[in-house]
């Protein structure tokens, strides 16, 4: 019930955030039409995207990281539609597109369509570099994020413009509070206003917040003091974050699920770190197996397939002898007593936990029965040593059924089975004996938790040393090679970890890249997409370098989410940089025009997806906490960095642009 409460409070705190998108369209479209619609187009991209994934694509596996597509959408979404809509209403100010509608909205559709389409592209092939990572939750959430940006782009330039031609012909100028009534055509329409008023001898001002960018932030940027001490400014702040990003590091303690002063976050923090591990409590079952080879993995996709995980390689020349059993049983001994392992192996009465089911049935063998105190007495103190107590492998067949019905002596209550205790170390089909295994608890991990890989990977290595140790012994009597592995996952995540830390360096590293070429090939311009490049390069190290100041480490979520700063930080660089590249003029004009024209789409862009992130702030789930925190960081970044430092860098090297021809 707790945790359901949490996660019900949160979703209230998600709904917030896309209540604040559809009020914000609504103040920068001036519809309650067009706001609804652009919201519809962002709420439906994600079914017809898990439509493709799911069905089209047949893709089966659906991590739990796709929900963050949600926010993305909203954000990136909402960016696409203030484009739109803001090239739309600029397109009154230019006459010779002012004939008609169909005119009007085909130098809207040219002049937005190329913009979003780069950014759109970047961002989608930014998610599709999870695609280089192994682990196919991260694979998922790219495919998937980019089968939403792909159609959230697709519905703004078709659904939202005929929507925007809708309210051209029906609502604009014409509804009460741009409510969707009355329903008659609109006569005279906008185009024909703005024409007239053209042509009049009144001057048309634009709104206040772009000719704020036009005027004022232009304007301020093309003063060579103001730039010197920007980049002043941006050089200090990126020593200090680079400086910072080289200290984030592999986290070290259980990554936490809730906020860590919700109380129930609280308790289960005191009970990993605050009281000591007793003997009885459950330690990581570490298990050593003779008779298994490494997995066939032939064929295995869990993106389209989850259950299937390979199949099992059984030792075609394992021989479960005398001389084998006798090594089982002294390994077993050596894992109990030997001093080396004490810190290693949980202890129980002074020895070493191990399940060694060999001595069992050599007791068994010997006595024909493990019922009764007296007879469990002889197993746990063996005195069947002293007998001849090897089990011939041509018996097998008789004594293991009975033998697996048989009570265990090392089960407190007296009431598992062998077949219960032993399920994962007798390897018996009904027929022969196919693996056998020797099994004990860990002393520091535990099934349970979430420990940092280097806490891990020090406990795993020396179980690996001790399976190397034992396969010159075991492999001689019994065949094949000796495979340590535990069954909870715990080293599998521990390989995980290491996967994010690469996976996040990968991906960041191939997602500028990526942006580059996609700059470079459409604007043909060499100095734009590597003075944009090092925009979103900025970005990267100013949201790691902010990560490590708030005391995070990298665990899964941050790794996830700095694999996809490139992906989310190219927005408005590469919308500034398309508008500098299509201006006239010499550089300081550029600059100008593309303030002008997309300063005010920029920044509501931002405005929005920092709004809509403030409420994951207060969310007890970390997942979404550190998301919305990541949001408004990125977001953050990459406009200050879009509009104060890349048109910085054009302003103070004023490098010519060529009309035609190659730029390069």
């Amino acid at each position: 019930d707790v945790i359901l409460d949490i996660v019900t409070k949160d979703a209230l705190l998600a709904i917030f955030s896309f209540a604040f998108v559809v009020i914000w369209l609504r103040v920068n479209t001036q519809s309650w039409f067009l706001a609804l619609v652009g919201f519809f187009e962002i709420a439906i991209s994600i079914p017809i995207a898990w439509f493709i994934f799911t069905v089209v694509f047949q893709i089966k596996y659906f991590a739990s990281l796709n929900t963050l597509a949600l926010f993305i959408v909203a954000a990136i979404g909402a960016d696409d539609i203030f484009i739109f809509m803001d090239a739309y209403k600029q397109s009154q100010y230019h006459p010779e597109i002012l004939v008609d509608l169909e005119t009007r909205m085909s130098w809207v559709y040219r002049r937005t369509g190329t913009a979003m389409a780069i950014t759109s592209a970047t961002t989608c092939a930014a998610f599709l570099c999870t695609l280089i990572t192994p682990l196919a939750s991260l694979q998922s959430f790219g495919i998937f994020a980019a089968f939403v940006i792909l159609i959230d782009y697709l519905l703004v330039m078709t659904l939202f413009c005929t929507a925007v031609v809708i309210y051209h012909n029906r609502y604009e100028n014409n509804a009460c509070l741009g409510c969707c009534c009355p329903c008659g055509l609109v006569d005279p329409s906008n185009t024909e206003e703005a024409r007239l008023a053209l042509e009049g001898d009144e001057e048309v001002k634009r709104d206040r917040i772009s000719e704020f960018f036009k005027v004022k932030v232009a304007g301020f940027i093309m003063v060579p003091l103001h730039r010197l001490i920007l980049g002043v400014l941006f050089l200090s702040w990126l020593a200090i974050a680079i400086w910072q990003m080289s200290l984030i590091e592999a986290t070290k303690e259980s990554e936490q699920f809730l906020d860590e002063n919700h109380p129930l976050q609280k308790s289960v923090t005191l009970l990993n770190t605050h009281f000591p591990t007793a003997d009885d409590d459950l330690g990581l079952k570490v298990h050593f197996v003779a008779g298994v080879d490494e997995i066939d993995r032939t064929g295995v996709n869990l993106l389209l397939d989850p259950e299937n995980f390979g199949s099992p390689n059984f030792v075609a020349g394992f021989d479960f002898n005398e001389q084998c059993q006798e090594d089982l049983v002294n390994f077993c001994d050596e894992l109990k007593t030997a001093p080396k392992y004490k810190d290693l192996i949980k202890r129980k009465s002074g020895l070493g936990s191990v399940y060694c089911f060999v001595e069992e049935l050599a007791a068994y063998n010997v006595k024909g029965d493990l019922t009764g105190d007296e007879y469990c007495d002889y197993v746990r103190q063996g005195a069947w040593k002293n007998r001849n107590w090897q089990v011939n492998p041509n018996d097998l067949s008789e004594i293991m059924p009975r033998f697996l019905k048989e009570k265990s002596c090392f089960d407190e209550n007296g009431l598992e089975t062998i077949s219960g205790r032993y399920q994962d170390e007798i390897g018996w089909n009904g027929l022969s004996l196919m693996y056998a295994s020797i099994s004990t608890e860990s002393n520091v991990l535990d099934p349970f938790g979430v420990d940092g890989e280097a806490l891990t990977r020090g406990e795993y290595d020396q179980f690996v040393d001790i399976a190397k140790e034992q396969e010159k012994i075991i492999s001689k009597s019994c065949g094949g090679a000796v495979i340590m592995t535990d069954l909870d996952g715990k080293f599998v995540f521990m390989n995980n970890q290491s996967i994010y830390v690469q996976s996040a360096i990968q991906s960041a590293v191939l997602g500028v890249a990526i942006a580059f070429g996609v700059l470079l090939i459409s604007t043909r311009v060499f100095h734009l997409a590597l003075f944009a490049s090092i925009s979103i390069m900025s970005v990267l190290a100013s949201v790691v370098g902010t990560m490590v100041m708030l005391g995070w480490t990298l665990g899964s979520i941050e790794s996830t989410l700095i694999g996809i700063i490139a992906g989310f930080s190219v927005d408005y660089v590469v919308h500034l940089a398309h508008a500098y590249e299509i201006a006239n003029g010499n550089t300081y004009d550029r600059i100008t025009e593309a303030f002008s024209d997309l300063g005010i789409s920029v920044f509501n862009g931002m405005i929005t997806s920092v709004a809509a992130s403030i409420p994951l702030f207060f969310c007890q789930l970390q997942f979404f906490a550190k998301f919305g925190t990541f949001l408004c960081l990125t977001i953050a970044y990459s406009w200050i960095f879009a509009n104060f430092g890349f048109m910085t860098l054009l302003a103070q090297l004023k490098i010519p642009l060529k009309e035609k021809g190659c730029r390069l």
